[in-house]
């Protein structure tokens, strides 16, 4: 099964927008003392923006069979496998608190598990292969994980005094957990079923009106952000990483339930002002 509302040039722009994000932020959160990551973390930033200048070279319209498309892909894999060594180099660091960085090992868990399925699908196109789609439910185990972490992140950014902001978080928080219990569930019910029977495909609904819905909460706090109402300790890159996650995985998601395709067309996977 093929997603057709994401191109391989599409896909390829996306991943490097989020793993260049990425290595921001790792610059940003590690201490000044920690001068040789904080220069590795500077050359895969410069290296993943070499990329995306490549990449603005190759024709939109390459597709996965393409000389070009696979000579890129090949140029990605050891930046993209490379960053990928580093992070869980510093996640092995960071559990036994080797490095001053000020990020938790569960944290770079996600990062690792986007990082991961980048290479999963570059996997394919090294060869000149079409990508394998996630199947739903592998889909949700990277996704939710992914839309639970933003929203406790986000609730930790946030001052003190902003309470109503938090409890806010504090539900969707609880939602996405619930989810994550659900899709657990959901995949033992495949020993016996098919994968997309009825429930399944109406589980990808839920998740994905909620994901809308969450994203609406951010955008309006990244308004105040920009109008200097909202208190907090991050950055609008920190804040602004969300939405081309958000629209990838919708767009994802649209494929099970087609419910979801007016918004999915309708949202960017491209980064947003802080460029």
């Amino acid at each position: 099964m093929a997603n057709q509302m994401i191109s391989i040039w599409e896909e390829h722009l996306f991943w490097l927008e989020v793993l260049q994000d990425h290595a921001y932020f790792i610059r940003d959160h590690l201490s000044v003392v920690e001068e040789e990551y904080v220069d590795a973390s500077q050359q895969y930033i410069q290296l993943f923006g070499e990329l995306i200048e490549l990449l603005n070279r190759v024709p939109r319209t390459a597709d996965h069979g393409d000389e070009v498309m696979v000579q890129f892909s090949t140029r990605v894999w050891p930046v993209a496998k490379g960053y990928f060594e580093f992070e869980g180099m510093l996640q092995s660091l960071r559990i036994d608190n080797k490095v001053n960085l000020d990020f938790s090992p569960t944290y770079l868990n996600g990062t690792l598990a986007e990082n991961q399925e980048y290479l999963r699908f570059l996997g394919y196109l090294l060869k000149g292969e079409k990508p394998e789609p996630l199947p739903l439910v592998d889909l949700m185990d990277l996704w939710l994980e992914d839309q639970l972490g933003h929203v406790l992140l986000f609730q930790n950014l946030l001052d003190p005094i902003e309470i109503g902001a938090s409890m806010r978080a504090e539900a969707y928080i609880d939602q996405y957990q619930v989810y994550i219990i659900q899709n657990r569930h959901l995949k033992g019910y495949l020993r016996f079923k098919q994968p997309g029977f009825a429930r399944q495909r109406e589980f990808a609904l839920e998740v994905g009106q909620t994901t809308l819905e969450m994203s609406q909460y951010i955008s309006g706090m990244v308004e105040k952000y920009n109008k200097k109402k909202l208190l907090n300790k991050t950055t609008l890159r920190f804040l602004e990483h969300h939405f081309p996650e958000t629209c990838y995985f919708i767009k994802k998601l649209s494929y099970y339930s087609p419910k979801l395709k007016e918004a999915a067309g309708n949202c960017s996977l491209k980064r947003a002002s802080y460029l």
